[in-house]
């Protein structure tokens, strides 16, 4: 009598990994996403930096901070709605008063997987960065 059941399972493999894979495909993505919203943010962050740099020399041209911050962000498709550019708190140093200017970057990411999307109120996640330096031209 021949036993069916000691034979190997051929389709049993196939089965499982055919189970499995959307769960990896959908972790792989979330990685993708997430690394995505570390670009972005890191991108703000230099951009509103860079911002602040033109700031210090220039301390009363917030337009040209806002639109130093813009062209900085490559790719990312920032307006000057997204820029502020204001004077920053005064930073006090040997009893001298040293003026600031603080540029803040607003961005909205949008992740691309839609379950990602879906777990976060609003589908969006605010991505935001702000930089305060003291201007070199003293009062």
């Amino acid at each position: 009598m021949k036993h069916y059941f000691s034979e190997p399972r051929k389709g049993q493999s196939l089965v499982e990994f055919a189970l499995l894979l959307p769960m990896f495909v959908l972790a792989v993505v979330v990685v993708f996403d997430l690394g995505r919203a570390i670009y972005y943010y890191s991108a703000i962050h230099n951009a509103a930096r860079e911002g602040a740099r033109y700031g210090i020399v220039h301390p009363t041209d917030w337009t040209g901070m806002k639109n130093k911050a813009v062209n900085y962000a490559i790719g990312l498709g920032l307006t000057t709605a997204n820029v502020t550019a204001v004077k920053g708190p005064d930073e006090i140093i040997d009893l001298f008063a040293n003026p600031t200017v603080k540029v803040t970057v607003l961005y909205s990411f949008t992740p691309a997987t839609p379950l990602l999307g879906q777990l976060i109120p609003g589908g969006q996640i605010p991505l935001k960065s702000e930089a305060i330096m003291r201007t070199e031209i003293l009062p």
